[in-house]
């Protein structure tokens, strides 16, 4: 029997060639576009690679696929979805608040000192005035009754939280524990509820530690009180955020023996997202300020390069480079996590008047 043109092709042997070919060139086509899609990024995480080999070929590939990919608007998608997160850079810069709180003292009644900018702030090696005039908890922790330590906060503590649990617990001393909420602020409580979950906390397992971290999401436009939008870093905005983490902090501290950090934002890659969270830093650093109980961890000296800039890579104890941030420029990596918990636990022998927990 004579066979169809049809019957013909539906047998050839290269039909699911064709076919095959097809779904390669598709792909082929699909990787070229998100790499030009993504190739500014790219192009900027191989400028932060240490000097290599790999380094050399990286900035080989990038330079001219991130140069041809923008000159053919290509680019625009990835811009346009870091301006919906709010991490543009080409934003107008954003004047950092600047705030005199008088301090009385006993030689002299009318000093004054300038609350300058967390970025100028210095990593303190020895315990402030202010810090000093704080008494350690009158509590005796053993194994029977354990320093309870709560870390609260957005996505930044889903990335370093466990690794400072389980360093925390090294010490048969300590019961910590870490709640992360993604995408969560104080910005929307209408997502979620801060100020609710934190009081909840302290009435539920009266923590002797508790560690808060905000921010990531916060740069945004709130609703006040009268429903009315706010936008941001204006003069009501600043005065509203302001007062929601007071009002966390209160909550937290309103055991007076309970020690309560809260810290600030690490330095981003993204310079305009970088110099909306040095905002929210000085807000925290003043409201932190105002309480004895409540002590602000400052991370910008302990995340930037000896030049004060943000660097995925940085030397450890040893001068070996480490790779201590994400890719995204935002969140700790594991290593990162790593350097903060330290920071955290020896900030929390101090304060806790037990020594160094975690060097017995």
């Amino acid at each position: 029997m004579q066979k169809t043109p049809d019957s013909r092709i539906e047998g050839s042997p290269h039909s699911n060639g064709f076919a095959a070919g097809r779904v390669l060139l598709g792909g082929s086509v699909g990787l070229i576009l998100a790499a030009c899609l993504n190739s500014s990024s790219l192009l900027a995480e191989a400028k932060r690679l240490p000097d290599s080999a790999n380094r050399a070929v990286s900035l080989a590939v990038w330079t001219p696929l991130e140069a041809a990919a923008s000159s053919l608007k290509l680019t625009w998608p990835r811009e346009l979805g870091e301006r919906l997160l709010g991490r543009a850079e080409d934003e107008p810069p954003i004047t950092l608040v600047r705030e005199r709180t008088e301090f009385t003292s006993e030689t002299d009644s009318d000093q004054t000192e300038l609350v300058v900018e967390s970025v100028q702030r210095e990593q303190r090696s020895e315990p402030s005035s202010l810090s000093s005039m704080n008494s350690a908890p009158e509590l005796a922790w053993d194994e029977n009754n354990p320093l309870k330590i709560w870390v609260l906060g957005d996505s930044m503590v889903q990335f370093f939280g466990e690794t400072f649990v389980s360093m925390a617990e090294q010490s048969s001393l300590v019961d910590g524990t870490s709640e992360p909420r993604l995408s969560s602020g104080l910005s929307r409580p209408d997502y979620f509820d801060w100020p609710a979950r934190v009081a909840q906390v302290m009435d539920e397992y009266d923590p002797d530690v508790v560690v808060l971290m905000f921010g990531g999401n916060d740069a945004q436009n709130i609703r006040d009180a009268d429903n009315q939008w706010l936008e941001r870093f204006g003069e009501p905005w600043v005065e509203e955020y302001r007062r929601r983490v007071g009002f966390v902090m209160d909550i937290a501290a309103d055991d007076d023996q309970r020690i309560i950090l809260w810290v600030g934002q690490p330095p981003m890659s993204g310079a305009g997202f970088d110099t909306r969270m040095q905002l929210l830093n000085e807000l925290y650093q003043m409201e932190a300020d105002e309480r004895e109980s409540v002590h602000y961890i400052e991370l910008r000296s302990l995340f930037t390069d000896t030049s004060g800039e943000y660097s995925r890579y940085l030397p450890d104890t040893s001068g070996k480079l480490v790779d201590v941030r994400l890719s995204d420029g935002v969140h700790l990596s594991h290593w990162g996590g790593k350097w903060l918990s330290e920071l955290l636990l020896s900030e929390i022998s101090r304060l806790s008047g037990l020594g160094d927990l975690w060097q017995q």
